[in-house]
Parts: structure tokens; sequence; C-alpha cells
């Protein structure tokens, strides 16, 4: 029997997948994040072991006929030198690949001839393949100076709004989520926390969950979430203009999988232009989209 290996590296988790030669699901191991660009290479390879060694408790300290990895911390195919850095001493295959998260997520995401994925995670980018087979890709510029849409940016545009709105002496329901959320009696209390290095980028983007919450009742909440929304779906129509034969678009990423306001507010200013386009979550999870493209490597 041979065995195949898929692994979605996102920006806060990582899962792995094992699949026999039938694409028949064997066992999935759940890890932190794997982005070395967030977390550091020594850190993303211990990450990558503890996701590993769960798979190899229960299926054996197998060596995989090819395994593929869809890492958040790169934007289009590895060079051997970075998959022998991440993955040397851990993965045991004949054939390791290793892509964008991105990639992974496209090849899950159905058998349409033109096609596209947005993701909104703790990061955000875009994906699509044309009728060619050429694959494209707008936004993934990063938490400095991108990553619109993303739980990253939602949470930080809500703390500079918590920063001003404590100074003004409101305390609204957005401030007590973040209080509630850094676990302080008064908001300037969450100073050290948010500067802490334990505070890092995934961390600081569960907080944008909050942000969701307080949505409801916040207008301030809201109009961030709203903003950010729109900023995406531009993003997303830029490539949409590029593909003029899209017939589906695929939603991925905690963001849309959790946040209602957004995901509505988004569908609507792609549907404003593309009426006709099929647009929904992604069903197949993308380490999955990681396993059918490691069965195909010869």
């Amino acid at each position: 029997m041979k065995y195949y290996l898929g692994v979605d590296g996102g920006g806060t988790r990582t899962t792995a997948a094992v699949s026999d030669e039938n694409g028949n699901i064997l066992f999935k191991a759940v890890g932190k994040s794997i982005n070395f660009y967030s977390v550091g290479m020594e850190k993303a390879r211990e990450n990558l072991s503890e996701a590993l060694n769960e798979l190899y408790k229960n299926i054996g300290e197998i060596e995989f006929e090819s395994a593929f990895i869809g890492c958040s911390a790169l934007d289009n195919e590895a060079s051997d030198e970075t998959i022998d850095a991440l993955c040397n001493g851990i993965i045991k295959a004949k054939k390791i690949g290793m892509n964008s998260d991105l990639f992974v997520a496209l090849a899950s995401s159905g058998e349409d001839a033109c096609r596209v994925v947005a993701v909104c995670g703790t990061g955000s980018m875009v994906i699509g393949v044309d009728e060619s087979g050429n694959v494209k890709t707008k936004g993934g510029w990063g938490h400095i100076f991108g990553d619109e849409g993303s739980a990253y940016s939602i949470a930080v545009n809500a703390l500079k709004a918590c920063a001003m709105l404590y100074d003004e002496r409101k305390i609204t329901p957005l401030v007590k989520k973040a209080e509630e959320f850094f676990g302080v009696e008064d908001f300037r209390q969450a100073i050290d926390k948010i500067y802490s290095p334990e505070t890092t980028k995934d961390v600081l983007a569960q907080f944008s969950q909050k942000v969701a919450e307080a949505s409801e009742e916040d207008f301030v909440a809201k109009t961030i979430i709203l903003n950010e929304a729109h900023f995406f779906s531009k993003t997303v129509l830029a490539l949409l203009n590029e593909l003029k034969n899209c017939t589906l678009l695929s939603l991925y990423g905690g963001v849309f999988q959790n946040n209602e306001l957004f995901k509505s507010t988004f569908t609507d200013d792609i549907r404003e232009f593309h009426p006709g386009l099929k647009i929904g979550l992604l069903t197949l999870p993308p380490e999955e989209g990681a396993l059918k493209i490691a069965r195909k490597m010869q």
C-alpha cells in the first residue's frame, strides 16, 4: 500500500492528512503555524514536527510515496533549499513539493476550468486559474501593508479604534470586548499584553472574533468589518476582471466562516459586478487539495 501526505499550513494552524493510493483519508492531525516568516524557521519546524508526530503515533513511522505542503509563508513554488530547511528530518517521503496555502486551496475548489478561491484567515489573498491552467494571484502583501479583510487587519484596526475611544472616555461595547479578550479591567492595561512576545500575529488575529460579536451593537465595530469587506472585495474583483470566464468563487478562512456580516457584504459587492457567478464556502478542506496534488506527483 502506498501512502501520501497533504499539509495545509495557514497563518494560525496547520492540518496534516494522510491518505492511501485510493484517496481514502486515514488520519488527520492539527498543529500550530508553519509560516516561517511569522514564527521563524526553528519554530515552524517544531510545529510541523509536532503535527507529524501525532500522525506517526496513529499510523506508524511510514515513508510517504509523496508529500505536498501548502504554506502561508510562500507566494509560489518553494525552492529545494526552502523545502529542505523546513522538512528535513521531519517528513519521510520519496518526493516533497511545497507551494502557497492558496495553491492547495485552489486544488480543493473543484473542477471548473476557470475558478477563483478567496482566502481570509489570519492573512488574506486570492488565487485563480484560467481555462489554459494559468494560475494568477492578487493580494498577499502581508500584514505590514496589505492583508485587507484578514482577521489580523480587522483586529488591528479595531484596537486602534479602541485606543481612540478610550482616550475620548468612551467605553463602548468594542472596548469592553477588547478588555475581555486580553483579560484586563481597564483597556490601558492591555498595552503590555498586546506588545508581549507571546502575543503573536495569529493571537492578535483571534480578536477579530470579538469584533464580530461587538458589531451587533457597536457602530464602530460594524463599520470596521464593512470597510474590510469592501477593501477585500476590490482585490478579488481585480482578479475576476482578468479571468473573464470564471464560473466559481470559493471562500475559505475563519473570517468567511465565522463572520456573517463580512461574508454577506463581500458577496454583495462581488454579485454587483458578477451576478451569475457561483459563490460559496470551500467544500473540500485544503489539506485534501494538498493530498490530490501529492497523489499526482511523479
